[in-house]
Protein backbone atom coordinates (compact mmCIF):
# COMPACT_ATOMS: atom_id res chain seq x y z
CA UNK A 1 0.00 0.00 0.00
CA UNK A 2 1.08 3.57 -0.50
CA UNK A 3 2.95 5.15 2.52
CA UNK A 4 -0.17 7.40 4.24
CA UNK A 5 2.18 10.02 5.27
CA UNK A 6 3.44 10.94 1.75
CA UNK A 7 2.97 14.69 1.59
CA UNK A 8 5.35 17.58 -0.05
CA UNK A 9 7.71 18.67 2.09
CA UNK A 10 9.83 18.88 -0.16
CA UNK A 11 9.12 22.06 -2.36
CA UNK A 12 9.90 21.99 -6.38
CA UNK A 13 12.08 25.10 -5.32
CA UNK A 14 14.22 23.32 -3.31
CA UNK A 15 14.43 20.29 -5.46
CA UNK A 16 15.61 22.46 -8.60
CA UNK A 17 18.06 23.89 -6.21
CA UNK A 18 19.44 20.45 -5.00
CA UNK A 19 20.31 19.92 -9.02
CA UNK A 20 22.33 23.44 -9.68
CA UNK A 21 25.62 22.35 -10.92
CA UNK A 22 24.82 18.70 -11.71
CA UNK A 23 22.86 18.92 -15.58
CA UNK A 24 26.40 20.04 -17.28
CA UNK A 25 27.14 17.36 -19.81
CA UNK A 26 30.49 16.16 -20.34
CA UNK A 27 31.05 14.75 -23.74
CA UNK A 28 34.29 12.18 -22.02
CA UNK A 29 32.48 9.82 -19.74
CA UNK A 30 29.74 8.73 -22.30
CA UNK A 31 31.67 8.96 -25.46
CA UNK A 32 34.63 6.77 -23.76
CA UNK A 33 32.23 4.34 -22.55
CA UNK A 34 30.19 3.73 -25.76
CA UNK A 35 32.90 3.29 -27.40
CA UNK A 36 34.78 0.73 -25.04
CA UNK A 37 31.24 -1.34 -25.08
CA UNK A 38 30.83 -1.23 -28.43
CA UNK A 39 34.77 -2.25 -28.83
CA UNK A 40 33.86 -5.14 -26.40
CA UNK A 41 30.70 -5.73 -28.25
CA UNK A 42 32.06 -6.27 -31.84
CA UNK A 43 35.06 -8.42 -30.67
CA UNK A 44 32.89 -10.66 -29.03
CA UNK A 45 30.27 -11.24 -31.85
CA UNK A 46 33.61 -11.62 -34.09
CA UNK A 47 34.58 -14.50 -32.30
CA UNK A 48 31.07 -16.11 -31.37
CA UNK A 49 30.64 -16.31 -35.26
CA UNK A 50 33.93 -17.09 -35.88
CA UNK A 51 33.74 -20.22 -33.47
CA UNK A 52 33.03 -23.76 -34.65
CA UNK A 53 32.50 -24.79 -30.81
CA UNK A 54 28.98 -24.57 -29.76
CA UNK A 55 29.07 -24.04 -26.20
CA UNK A 56 31.47 -21.17 -26.73
CA UNK A 57 29.03 -20.57 -29.51
CA UNK A 58 26.41 -20.41 -27.06
CA UNK A 59 28.45 -18.59 -24.22
CA UNK A 60 29.91 -15.75 -26.51
CA UNK A 61 26.58 -15.24 -27.74
CA UNK A 62 25.49 -14.17 -23.88
CA UNK A 63 27.95 -12.34 -23.47
CA UNK A 64 27.25 -10.27 -26.01
CA UNK A 65 23.91 -10.08 -25.49
CA UNK A 66 25.00 -8.66 -22.00
CA UNK A 67 27.47 -5.90 -23.35
CA UNK A 68 24.59 -5.59 -25.97
CA UNK A 69 22.12 -4.30 -23.04
CA UNK A 70 24.23 -1.83 -21.33
CA UNK A 71 24.85 -0.10 -25.17
CA UNK A 72 21.12 -0.23 -25.10
CA UNK A 73 20.96 1.58 -21.43
CA UNK A 74 23.44 4.81 -23.17
CA UNK A 75 20.68 4.89 -26.13
CA UNK A 76 18.43 5.92 -23.07
CA UNK A 77 20.52 8.43 -22.42
CA UNK A 78 20.93 9.71 -25.36
CA UNK A 79 17.65 10.31 -25.83
CA UNK A 80 17.93 13.12 -23.21
CA UNK A 81 21.30 13.96 -24.73
CA UNK A 82 23.00 13.51 -21.32
CA UNK A 83 25.24 10.68 -23.24
CA UNK A 84 27.89 13.32 -24.77
CA UNK A 85 25.89 15.99 -25.00
CA UNK A 86 26.85 16.20 -28.77
CA UNK A 87 23.42 15.85 -30.60
CA UNK A 88 24.39 14.38 -33.75
CA UNK A 89 26.21 11.76 -31.65
CA UNK A 90 23.66 11.38 -29.22
CA UNK A 91 21.07 11.06 -32.00
CA UNK A 92 23.20 8.73 -34.81
CA UNK A 93 24.81 6.07 -32.06
CA UNK A 94 21.56 4.28 -31.04
CA UNK A 95 20.58 3.86 -34.32
CA UNK A 96 23.48 1.96 -34.79
CA UNK A 97 23.12 -0.38 -31.75
CA UNK A 98 19.27 -0.58 -32.24
CA UNK A 99 18.92 -1.46 -36.01
CA UNK A 100 20.62 -4.77 -36.21
CA UNK A 101 18.49 -5.64 -33.18
CA UNK A 102 15.59 -4.53 -34.92
CA UNK A 103 14.63 -2.24 -32.16
CA UNK A 104 12.56 1.22 -32.59
CA UNK A 105 14.84 3.53 -31.41
CA UNK A 106 12.79 7.00 -33.11
CA UNK A 107 9.64 5.51 -31.80
CA UNK A 108 10.54 4.35 -28.46
CA UNK A 109 12.49 8.37 -28.03
CA UNK A 110 9.31 10.06 -28.61
CA UNK A 111 7.14 7.50 -26.60
CA UNK A 112 9.68 7.70 -23.77
CA UNK A 113 9.45 11.28 -23.71
CA UNK A 114 5.76 10.93 -23.29
CA UNK A 115 6.90 8.88 -20.29
CA UNK A 116 8.28 11.35 -18.45
CA UNK A 117 5.45 13.22 -18.68
CA UNK A 118 2.64 10.80 -17.42
CA UNK A 119 4.71 8.63 -14.97
CA UNK A 120 2.50 8.32 -11.80
CA UNK A 121 0.17 11.03 -12.82
CA UNK A 122 -1.63 10.04 -15.93
CA UNK A 123 -2.73 6.25 -16.73
CA UNK A 124 -2.07 6.91 -20.35
CA UNK A 125 1.50 6.65 -19.55
CA UNK A 126 2.99 3.92 -22.55
CA UNK A 127 5.84 2.60 -20.68
CA UNK A 128 3.42 1.49 -17.96
CA UNK A 129 3.85 -2.09 -16.80
CA UNK A 130 1.16 -2.10 -13.86
CA UNK A 131 -2.24 -2.79 -14.86
CA UNK A 132 -5.12 -1.33 -12.86
CA UNK A 133 -7.94 -3.18 -10.84
CA UNK A 134 -10.48 -2.46 -13.32
CA UNK A 135 -8.34 -3.23 -16.21
CA UNK A 136 -7.43 -7.19 -14.50
CA UNK A 137 -11.02 -7.45 -13.31
CA UNK A 138 -12.47 -7.11 -16.72
CA UNK A 139 -10.04 -9.20 -18.19
CA UNK A 140 -10.01 -12.66 -19.38
CA UNK A 141 -9.20 -15.64 -17.03
CA UNK A 142 -6.17 -16.31 -19.73
CA UNK A 143 -5.30 -12.82 -19.52
CA UNK A 144 -5.52 -12.83 -15.48
CA UNK A 145 -3.16 -15.72 -15.38
CA UNK A 146 -0.79 -13.49 -17.34
CA UNK A 147 -0.90 -10.24 -15.25
CA UNK A 148 -0.40 -12.47 -12.07
CA UNK A 149 3.09 -13.95 -13.89
CA UNK A 150 4.00 -10.76 -15.47
CA UNK A 151 7.63 -11.29 -14.92
CA UNK A 152 7.88 -14.25 -16.08
CA UNK A 153 6.36 -14.11 -19.04
CA UNK A 154 7.26 -10.52 -20.17
CA UNK A 155 11.14 -11.52 -19.10
CA UNK A 156 11.72 -14.35 -20.63
CA UNK A 157 8.50 -15.26 -22.90
CA UNK A 158 7.91 -11.66 -24.72
CA UNK A 159 11.57 -10.16 -24.20
CA UNK A 160 13.46 -7.87 -26.92
CA UNK A 161 10.10 -8.98 -29.60
CA UNK A 162 7.59 -8.05 -26.63
CA UNK A 163 9.11 -4.67 -26.20
CA UNK A 164 9.36 -3.87 -30.14
CA UNK A 165 5.53 -4.34 -30.44
CA UNK A 166 4.54 -2.45 -27.09
CA UNK A 167 6.35 0.44 -28.36
CA UNK A 168 4.93 0.38 -32.28
CA UNK A 169 1.77 -0.23 -30.57
CA UNK A 170 1.72 3.03 -28.39
CA UNK A 171 3.26 4.68 -31.25
CA UNK A 172 1.02 4.16 -33.64
CA UNK A 173 -2.29 5.47 -31.51
CA UNK A 174 -0.45 8.67 -31.99
CA UNK A 175 0.61 8.25 -35.43
CA UNK A 176 -1.95 10.32 -36.71
CA UNK A 177 -1.61 13.48 -34.72
CA UNK A 178 1.83 13.31 -34.37
CA UNK A 179 4.63 14.57 -36.94
CA UNK A 180 7.41 13.27 -34.71
CA UNK A 181 6.24 9.83 -34.71
CA UNK A 182 5.44 9.71 -38.57
CA UNK A 183 8.91 10.65 -39.33
CA UNK A 184 10.61 8.38 -36.38
CA UNK A 185 8.55 5.86 -38.05
CA UNK A 186 9.62 5.53 -41.37
CA UNK A 187 13.25 7.04 -40.35
CA UNK A 188 13.25 3.35 -38.24
CA UNK A 189 11.86 0.79 -40.70
CA UNK A 190 14.05 2.40 -43.41
CA UNK A 191 16.99 2.33 -41.16
CA UNK A 192 15.85 -1.10 -40.00
CA UNK A 193 15.42 -3.01 -43.51
CA UNK A 194 19.16 -1.16 -44.91
CA UNK A 195 21.08 -2.25 -41.72
CA UNK A 196 19.86 -6.10 -41.90
CA UNK A 197 19.71 -6.25 -45.56
CA UNK A 198 23.63 -5.21 -45.84
CA UNK A 199 24.54 -7.81 -42.46
CA UNK A 200 22.30 -10.46 -44.03
CA UNK A 201 23.95 -10.17 -47.40
CA UNK A 202 27.47 -10.13 -45.92
CA UNK A 203 26.52 -12.79 -43.64
CA UNK A 204 24.97 -15.06 -46.52
CA UNK A 205 28.53 -14.30 -48.45
CA UNK A 206 30.14 -15.67 -45.88
CA UNK A 207 28.16 -18.47 -45.17
CA UNK A 208 27.37 -17.67 -41.97
CA UNK A 209 23.26 -16.71 -42.81
CA UNK A 210 22.03 -19.68 -39.96
CA UNK A 211 24.40 -19.24 -37.80
CA UNK A 212 23.59 -15.33 -37.58
CA UNK A 213 20.21 -15.82 -36.86
CA UNK A 214 20.62 -18.10 -34.44
CA UNK A 215 23.33 -15.62 -32.83
CA UNK A 216 20.30 -12.78 -33.10
CA UNK A 217 18.29 -14.81 -31.09
CA UNK A 218 20.87 -14.93 -28.56
CA UNK A 219 21.01 -11.30 -28.62
CA UNK A 220 17.26 -10.55 -28.58
CA UNK A 221 16.50 -12.62 -26.13
CA UNK A 222 19.55 -11.66 -23.63
CA UNK A 223 19.02 -8.10 -24.04
CA UNK A 224 15.13 -7.84 -24.18
CA UNK A 225 15.27 -9.89 -20.84
CA UNK A 226 17.32 -7.35 -19.37
CA UNK A 227 15.76 -4.44 -20.99
CA UNK A 228 12.21 -5.62 -20.08
CA UNK A 229 13.33 -6.41 -16.17
CA UNK A 230 14.38 -2.92 -16.00
CA UNK A 231 11.71 -1.51 -16.87
CA UNK A 232 9.33 -3.61 -14.35
CA UNK A 233 11.87 -2.85 -11.18
CA UNK A 234 12.11 0.59 -12.04
CA UNK A 235 8.56 1.57 -11.53
CA UNK A 236 6.56 -1.83 -10.51
CA UNK A 237 4.18 -1.44 -7.68
CA UNK A 238 4.11 2.40 -7.27
CA UNK A 239 1.63 4.88 -8.81
CA UNK A 240 0.31 8.08 -7.59
CA UNK A 241 0.18 11.62 -8.04
CA UNK A 242 2.20 13.94 -5.25
CA UNK A 243 1.25 17.90 -4.69
CA UNK A 244 4.44 18.67 -7.53
CA UNK A 245 5.31 17.74 -10.56
CA UNK A 246 8.98 16.68 -9.55
CA UNK A 247 7.59 15.12 -6.39
CA UNK A 248 5.40 12.64 -8.35
CA UNK A 249 8.89 11.58 -9.66
CA UNK A 250 10.28 10.95 -6.65
CA UNK A 251 7.51 8.83 -5.26
CA UNK A 252 7.00 6.91 -8.11
CA UNK A 253 10.49 5.47 -9.22
CA UNK A 254 12.82 2.88 -7.60
CA UNK A 255 15.96 3.21 -6.00
CA UNK A 256 17.86 0.14 -5.28
CA UNK A 257 21.38 0.22 -3.88
CA UNK A 258 23.80 -2.14 -5.31
CA UNK A 259 27.04 -3.13 -5.71
CA UNK A 260 29.11 -0.35 -8.14
CA UNK A 261 29.13 -2.82 -11.19
CA UNK A 262 25.79 -3.38 -11.18
CA UNK A 263 25.49 0.74 -11.12
CA UNK A 264 28.11 1.37 -13.34
CA UNK A 265 26.36 -1.67 -15.86
CA UNK A 266 22.63 0.08 -15.48
CA UNK A 267 24.40 3.74 -16.07
CA UNK A 268 23.69 4.94 -12.33
CA UNK A 269 19.61 4.23 -13.44
CA UNK A 270 19.45 2.73 -10.18
CA UNK A 271 18.93 6.14 -8.76
CA UNK A 272 15.67 6.54 -10.37
CA UNK A 273 13.95 9.21 -8.62
CA UNK A 274 16.79 11.88 -9.82
CA UNK A 275 16.55 10.96 -13.09
CA UNK A 276 12.73 11.05 -13.73
CA UNK A 277 12.79 14.32 -11.78
CA UNK A 278 15.68 16.00 -13.73
CA UNK A 279 16.45 14.10 -16.64
CA UNK A 280 19.07 16.67 -17.63
CA UNK A 281 21.57 15.28 -14.80
CA UNK A 282 23.73 13.18 -16.53
CA UNK A 283 24.07 9.38 -15.52
CA UNK A 284 28.06 10.28 -13.49
CA UNK A 285 26.24 13.31 -11.44
CA UNK A 286 23.22 10.81 -10.60
CA UNK A 287 24.99 9.41 -7.61
CA UNK A 288 25.46 12.58 -6.03
CA UNK A 289 22.20 14.04 -6.95
CA UNK A 290 20.32 11.07 -5.27
CA UNK A 291 22.22 11.70 -2.04
CA UNK A 292 21.14 15.16 -1.94
CA UNK A 293 17.69 14.25 -2.37
CA UNK A 294 18.10 11.36 0.35
CA UNK A 295 19.48 14.40 2.52
CA UNK A 296 16.17 16.33 1.92
CA UNK A 297 13.84 14.01 2.72
CA UNK A 298 15.43 12.47 5.87
CA UNK A 299 12.86 13.98 8.35
CA UNK A 300 9.88 13.67 5.81
CA UNK A 301 8.46 10.80 4.05
CA UNK A 302 11.04 8.67 2.73
CA UNK A 303 12.29 7.84 -1.01
CA UNK A 304 11.62 4.34 -2.12
CA UNK A 305 14.49 2.39 -1.45
CA UNK A 306 15.29 -1.05 -2.02
CA UNK A 307 18.41 -3.27 -1.43
CA UNK A 308 19.53 -5.33 -4.07
CA UNK A 309 18.68 -6.36 -7.23
CA UNK A 310 17.93 -9.51 -7.64
CA UNK A 311 15.91 -9.61 -3.79
CA UNK A 312 13.83 -6.69 -4.82
CA UNK A 313 13.19 -8.72 -8.33
CA UNK A 314 12.29 -11.79 -6.31
CA UNK A 315 9.58 -9.96 -3.84
CA UNK A 316 7.93 -7.89 -6.74
CA UNK A 317 7.82 -10.49 -9.26
CA UNK A 318 6.73 -13.05 -6.78
CA UNK A 319 3.54 -10.63 -4.81
CA UNK A 320 1.63 -9.36 -8.09
CA UNK A 321 -0.07 -6.25 -7.50
CA UNK A 322 -2.45 -4.07 -9.46
CA UNK A 323 -3.19 -0.55 -9.14
CA UNK A 324 -6.53 -0.08 -7.07
CA UNK A 325 -8.72 2.95 -6.25
CA UNK A 326 -8.03 6.00 -4.69
CA UNK A 327 -7.83 6.32 -1.45
CA UNK A 328 -9.46 9.26 0.52
CA UNK A 329 -7.32 9.18 3.77
CA UNK A 330 -3.85 9.77 1.50
CA UNK A 331 -2.70 12.67 -0.64
CA UNK A 332 -4.15 13.70 -3.65
CA UNK A 333 -4.06 10.80 -6.66
CA UNK A 334 -2.42 8.54 -4.38
CA UNK A 335 -3.12 4.77 -5.24
CA UNK A 336 -3.53 1.36 -3.76
CA UNK A 337 -1.53 -1.26 -4.60
CA UNK A 338 -3.85 -4.47 -4.17
CA UNK A 339 -2.60 -8.06 -4.12
CA UNK A 340 -3.51 -9.69 -6.79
Amino acid sequence: MVNDSLQANVSAKVLQHSVKGLETVEPGPGLIKSLLLMAAFLVTSFFALSTDSTPAFISLGLVAGLLAAALFVLTHDAIHHTLTGWKLFDDFMPRIISAPLLWVHGLYSEIHKIHHKMNGDDLDDPERVQWTEEEYLNASKVVQFYVRNQWFFDIFAFAGLGMIYKTTKHALKKYPKSKGIRRQFWLDLSTILLTNTVIYSIAIQYGLGLKYLVFWIILERTTGAVVQWRAHIEHYGLWGKSHHFFETQVFNCRNIETNPFMSWYLNRLNYHSVHHAFPKVPFYNLKIAHQRFMELYKNSAPMVLEHGYLGTTLRLATHPTVIGSQIASTQKGQKEMIAI
